[in-house]
């Protein structure tokens, strides 16, 4: 598969020129895509994802060296080139801060061009071959962690029963960690490569070791199949600071999933809640498990975060729960008819048949209770239900006598659970989309209003937002704010005297000239040449 390119120039003729003159294919390049400015070029780039951007520098609204500290921060895998007609160390100074890949002066011959083609290609082949190097990662494997040290975070995440956060922070220190934070959330990553290949399990913990190396507050090590990280900080009494840090976590989260995907790794992440202690560590990672959990209701997701998922609290009793009732209540949650009946099945087996009638139905009302438990969190009532169609829980449970009895019994009751739970999230996802929508219809005249803005007020992960918002809405949420901003545009430029800067104003845009470029591409005509024709 050829690696693909955005070209970025203000200039259309040294954009077609350098499309046309290029190679490409020859190479291995495709070019996905182009921009005559910074933020068309940022839009682009989180539709297309590109393998490499090559940009200029002197560029309007937004200009290069701009574009590649946000895509850095955004997208850091992605391969920088500049291609600029300005030989400045102050321009050299600031690529290479981050992490430019080239800086290419113009003009530009074919066989300038094909030349640099040649080094990203080796440079991007040689990237892949050295994560995927069997006899690297072989010797890379052999040299796990100490074994005390390992066995120490694998208790903080499973202690049946924890210690007290000052001997937890006493361990940590004797063991070489910094644990004396008050904000703590915990990401899991679970892929398949881990379950068939040690070697591709050593290879995605290297990528995920490379992104979060340089960062002090951060614990990772692997565990029962899966990559466990401790994400830490401290607070310093601020109550703001929490909200600081879920961004941050959540920004490091894309970054991870960023390049377990360049280097195909088909990974989902699970995050819990933010907790204040040591000791709370294990409850963020049961959450962030919970997360995982409902990676088979949202396949589409690869990061999945208990906040955005779940906005009650977790019932901790769950994690006493024996194996085969956990799968009850998890099929039911999120499986199809078939898992449900299934789960139901296998706790209602064979295996109990040795089972007294006392014990088998004890065993029933726990099962109910926790069907209760579960309907209860969705604002329903188990017993209530029953009561206004005139059953009682309690008589028919008294008359499963017999393990097929209870078996069809709990089948039919589990069923229409489930079918409860699916419509009440159906309605929430419904209303999450409505207050997306309100929240922007209020908001998009500020100039500022975003993505990030918009995911502040909600209370959710900007991952989670777009995607969720482009499945229910059928746009992006760029897009979506842009119409709007337009439509309202053509309204003001209809109706009002103002003058197109006034207007950009009014509908959230600080550079007019911007708006002029935005209300041409998506009119077809510039503002002026509009209301011209609509008077």
């Amino acid at each position: 598969m050829p690696y693909t390119i955005l070209l970025v120039d203000d200039e259309t003729a040294v954009r077609e020129g350098i499309r046309s003159r290029t190679p490409w294919e020859r190479y291995n390049f495709r070019v996905v895509g182009e921009a005559g400015n910074g933020i068309e070029a940022l839009e682009l780039v989180e539709e297309l994802h590109p393998d490499v951007v090559i940009t200029d520098i002197r560029m309007p609204y937004l200009d290069g060296i701009e574009l590649i500290q946000k895509i850095r921060l955004s997208h850091p895998t992605t391969t920088l080139v500049i291609l600029s007609g300005y030989d400045e160390f102050t321009y050299a100074q600031q690529a290479m801060r981050y992490d430019v890949n080239e800086y290419v002066l113009k003009p530009v011959s074919v066989e300038d061009l094909c030349n640099l083609l040649k080094r990203l290609g080796k440079h991007l082949d040689e990237e892949i071959k050295r994560i995927q190097d069997q006899d690297r990662l072989n010797q890379a494997y052999q040299q796990a962690l100490p074994l005390i040290r390992e066995k120490f975070l694998v208790s903080l995440l499973t202690a049946v029963h924890p210690s007290s956060d000052a001997a937890l922070l006493a361990k940590a220190a004797e063991y070489g960690f910094n644990l004396n934070k008050d904000e703590f959330m915990v990401a899991v990553i679970e892929t398949d490569h881990v379950m068939e290949d040690p070697l591709q399990s050593m290879a995605m913990f290297e990528i995920v070791e490379q992104v979060v190396k340089k960062d002090d507050g951060v614990l990772l090590f692997q565990f029962e199949n899966q990559i466990a990280i401790i994400f830490s900080s401290q607070s310093h009494g601020q109550d703001h600071y929490d909200a600081v840090f879920r961004k941050q976590t959540y920004r490091k989260a894309e970054q991870l999933q960023a390049y377990l995907q360049k280097y195909s790794f088909h990974a989902v992440l699970g995050i819990g809640n933010l907790v204040h202690s040591p000791s709370a560590i294990k409850q963020s990672y049961h959450q962030a498990l919970t997360a995982l959990n409902y990676s088979s209701c949202y396949p589409e997701q690869s990061l999945l975060f208990i906040s955005d998922l779940e906005k009650l609290p977790v019932e901790e009793h769950q994690q006493q729960l024996e194996e085969l009732k956990a799968n009850v209540l998890v099929a039911v949650k999120m499986g199809s008819e078939e898992q449900v009946t299934e789960a139901v099945n296998q706790l209602l087996g064979e295996q109990l048949a040795s089972l007294s009638l006392q014990d088998m139905q004890a065993l029933l009302l726990e099962l109910t209770f926790l069907l209760q438990d579960l309907t209860h969190s969705y604002g329903y009532t188990l017993f209530s239900m029953a009561e206004e169609e005139g059953r009682n829980l309690f008589s028919e449970l008294a008359t499963l006598t017999t393990l097929g009895k209870a078996k069809r019994y709990f089948t039919r009751l589990c069923l229409m659970v489930r079918l409860l739970i699916a419509g009440q999230r159906e309605k929430s996802h419904i209303q999450f989309i409505g207050q997306a929508k309100s929240l922007i219809a209020k908001h998009f005249t500020e100039p500022g209003f975003g993505l990030e803005e918009i995911c502040e007020m909600i209370g959710v992960s900007p991952s989670y937002f777009s995607s969720t918002f482009k499945k229910e809405v059928g746009n992006s949420f760029v897009k979506y704010l842009t119409s709007l901003r337009m439509d309202r545009a053509k309204e003001l430029l209809i109706k009002t005297e103002g003058k197109t800067y006034e207007i950009a104003q009014a509908v959230g845009f600080a550079e007019p000239n911007y708006f002029s470029f935005c209300f041409k591409r998506h009119v077809g005509l510039s503002p002026s040449q509009f209301r011209q024709g609509n008077r």
